[in-house]
């Protein structure tokens, strides 16, 4: 006895087994949505579509500064007026700003320690016009000496 089998009436016209699932062309277009087109290559007689413009802002270009720079604004405790700054409140030269006043550190230079010591009453002397001060917390110098 011969049994002739019924043929699929798939758009693939593959023969379908009972147990795989249904090909993926034929599930999609029995859903309404239409199958992927393939890539022919690059000499396609398919129409290209142009490029997607949307409107807003231009893009900027590799290595530019895409925000605005923060501006922080401080009241100056000396005059009272008002100070836009580019420094954080927690930088050490806001902070000496905001105290309004500095914490000076001394330090005294080479030849003004051995200016002292070889002409000791007038060395001591020349060893001050030497020193160095420096702010300890924001190192903003102060006050230069004569051998800097």
């Amino acid at each position: 006895m011969i049994v002739d089998l019924p043929t699929s009436t798939m758009p693939n016209d593959n023969p379908v087994h009972s147990d795989s699932p249904p090909a993926y062309e034929s599930a999609i277009v029995g859903n309404g949505v239409a199958p992927p087109q393939k890539d022919v290559g690059p000499h396609s007689t398919q129409p290209k579509e142009p490029p997607l413009m949307v409107a807003g802002p231009q893009q900027p270009m590799y290595g530019a500064i895409t925000s605005e720079p923060t501006v922080y604004h401080y009241q100056d405790p000396r005059t009272g007026q008002p100070v836009a700054s580019l420094l954080p409140p927690d930088h050490p030269q806001m902070v000496c700003f905001q105290a309004g006043q500095h914490v000076p550190e001394s330090r005294y230079g080479f030849l003004g320690v051995l200016a002292a010591i070889i002409w000791f009453p007038l060395g001591i002397g020349l060893c001050l016009l030497d020193r160095r001060v420096r702010c300890e917390r924001c190192g903003e110098s102060l006050e230069d000496g004569l051998c800097s």
